[in-house]
C-alpha cells in the first residue's frame, strides 16, 4: 500500500543532475575571472617597471618599449600586447594594451593599463 510518508525516490539524483551545470558554470566563471585578473596584473607590472626605468633611471624610451613588448610576448597571459611610452612634460606615461585570453572561444577581454610617474633627477 502507498504511504504518504514514504521518501521520494530519485530526488537526490534529480537534484544532482539539475545542479551540476550550475556548478560547472560557476567554476568556469571563476577560472575566467582569475585569468583576466592575472593578465591585468602582469600588464600593470610591466608598465610599472617600464615607467620606472624611463622616469627614474633615464633609460631610452624606445629600448624600454621594445623590452617590455618582448617580455609580454614571451608570456601567454596577454595576447597581442602593445606598449606605448609617452613623455608628457615632467611626467612619463606608459600604456599597455592587449587581450586577456579566455577559456572558451569568444571570451577574451581587452586589457588597458596606464601608469605615470614624474621624471626624477636634477635638470638645470
Amino acid at each position: 500500500m502507498y504511504s504518504i510518508r514514504e521518501p521520494d525516490r530519485g530526488s537526490t539524483t534529480l537534484t544532482t543532475v539539475m545542479l551540476t551545470p550550475v556548478f560547472v558554470v560557476i567554476a568556469f566563471a571563476s577560472f575566467q575571472a582569475a585569468m583576466w585578473t592575472h593578465a591585468r596584473t602582469e600588464a600593470r607590472s610591466v608598465a610599472r617597471d617600464a615607467v620606472a626605468l624611463v622616469a627614474r633611471n633615464g633609460q631610452d624610451s624606445a629600448t624600454v618599449e621594445a623590452s617590455a613588448e618582448a617580455t609580454l610576448r614571451a608570456s601567454v597571459d596577454l595576447a597581442d600586447p602593445d606598449v606605448e611610452i609617452i613623455p608628457q612634460g615632467q611626467f612619463v606615461v606608459v600604456r599597455v594594451t592587449g587581450r586577456a585570453p579566455g577559456i572558451i572561444r569568444g571570451t577574451s577581454r581587452p586589457i588597458e593599463v596606464t601608469e605615470a610617474m614624474p621624471i626624477e633627477g636634477f635638470r638645470p
